[in-house]
């Protein structure tokens, strides 16, 4: 009789879910042939060194192309090459929640909700990036800590609403100016993502500096050019073309963004 090898000896199950294995990972739930074996400081390092090449690499190689190789993440997204990245809704979901705890603002433009009573005792909600804004405006006296306080935490949770349908918006603009390049509207969702994701970013660093110098709030402007070289890597159209097209883009997310914004806070004026 001949004798079994190695290769033709059968596999076990995974310890995981019991499917037959084929091979080092299981075909049915993606654990490693090794996972679940009783512990050794072997394994322990393995699994250390592992971790931090790939998860760590992943998200500091995303990172990079995110912030300095504008429409990398789309085009490889658009191109199948998916599991190398991190994937677009976790990276917006991240960026949203860190900015929304370092900077006082909301949003990309970091809106901030001014809420003042008149002589009548009427009440006014107000937004604005810069706060010395509000100083212009002396027709009303400005409430109380407490209820400043509660009408911000108001503002931020009806701004919750606006930070998605932002990124829908923008995904349909898109769609409609380029959807003889790219015919799938998440397509363009995917783009808006990444794009948001960058104008977040750049909120968190502007919400940061400007503590030291309201002037940092200018630094939104990173988030046009950034827009410019997305989506000319993205469609390869004429620079003077893409230019236009990007101003159309910028301008309604821009106006859509302020609008959401001060609809949010004239709703809680209510």
């Amino acid at each position: 009789m001949a004798r079994k090898t190695a290769h033709s000896a059968p596999r076990e199950k995974c310890r995981n879910c019991g499917h037959a294995l084929t091979g080092p990972y299981c075909a049915a739930c993606g654990q490693a042939e090794h996972d679940g074996h009783p512990p050794t400081l072997g394994h322990f390092f393995h699994d250390l060194v592992h971790e931090f090449a790939h998860v760590d690499g992943k998200i500091f190689r995303t990172l990079f192309a995110l912030l300095f190789q504008p429409g990398k993440l789309t085009e490889e997204y658009w191109a199948g090459r998916v599991a190398s990245w991190v994937r677009p809704i976790r990276i917006f979901l991240i960026v949203v929640a860190l900015q929304a705890v370092v900077s006082e603002g909301q949003g990309p433009l970091n809106h901030k909700v001014r809420v003042g009573r008149s002589s009548s005792g009427s009440l006014s909600v107000n937004i604005a990036s810069d706060v010395w804004q509000f100083e212009e405006k002396e027709e009303h006296v400005p409430v109380s800590a407490e209820e400043a306080s509660e009408f911000s935490h108001r503002f931020e949770k009806a701004y919750a609403v606006v930070r998605y349908s932002s990124v829908v918006a923008f995904a349909f603009v898109a769609w409609l100016l380029y959807r003889r390049q790219q015919r799938y509207f998440v397509s363009h969702l995917i783009a808006g993502l990444h794009f948001y994701s960058f104008w977040y970013v750049v909120a968190l660093v502007a919400g940061i500096l400007t503590r030291l110098d309201p002037v940092w709030n200018n630094l939104t402007v990173l988030s046009v050019i950034y827009l410019f070289a997305m989506m000319h890597r993205l469609f390869r159209e004429r620079w003077y073309v893409a230019m236009a097209k990007t101003a159309a883009l910028y301008l309604f997310v821009f106006s859509t963004e302020f609008g959401l914004g001060y609809a949010a806070a004239k709703w809680i004026e209510r």
